[in-house]
């Protein structure tokens, strides 16, 4: 796996603490047999695996990023980010496969120049294309 991310390109850092203001970063997961969308990161287990928080009741599981418009399976997870300024625009979203300190890949195989943006209920990825 290498060094696992902690802060993005400008030093923020990547997997806060969902409690306070330093939120990290939401993505959509499935474990506990439900699809669950108020998940935030607290690890990186692998290059493409973490461990994850669910908001709500605070359960924790192990989930791998998968290519999927939303997880089916146990274990299974969603990340996102965006190409535009435009969060409300779903021609920009692109699902992530793997995430290192300063590039992002999706699963076309396009790499992205990554940062973190807040909009006060999560951070989200913008993405630059290289």
């Amino acid at each position: 796996m290498g060094r696992p991310v902690k802060r993005d390109v400008n030093g923020v850092l990547v997997f806060g603490d969902y409690t306070t203001t330093a939120v990290g970063i939401r993505v959509v997961a499935f474990f506990g047999a439900s699809v669950r969308d108020d998940v935030f990161i607290e690890k990186q287990k692998g290059s493409r695996q973490y461990k994850v928080v669910d908001k709500s009741d605070s359960t924790f599981a192990v989930c791998k990023l998968v290519n999927k418009a939303a997880p089916t399976v146990n274990g299974e997870m969603v990340m996102t980010g965006r190409v535009a300024t435009d969060a409300n625009d779903a021609t920009n979203k692109r699902t992530i496969a793997k995430l290192n300190k300063r590039i992002a890949t999706d699963y076309n195989g396009i790499r992205y120049k990554w940062s973190l943006a807040d909009d006060s209920s999560s951070d989200d990825i913008l993405l630059v294309t290289l």
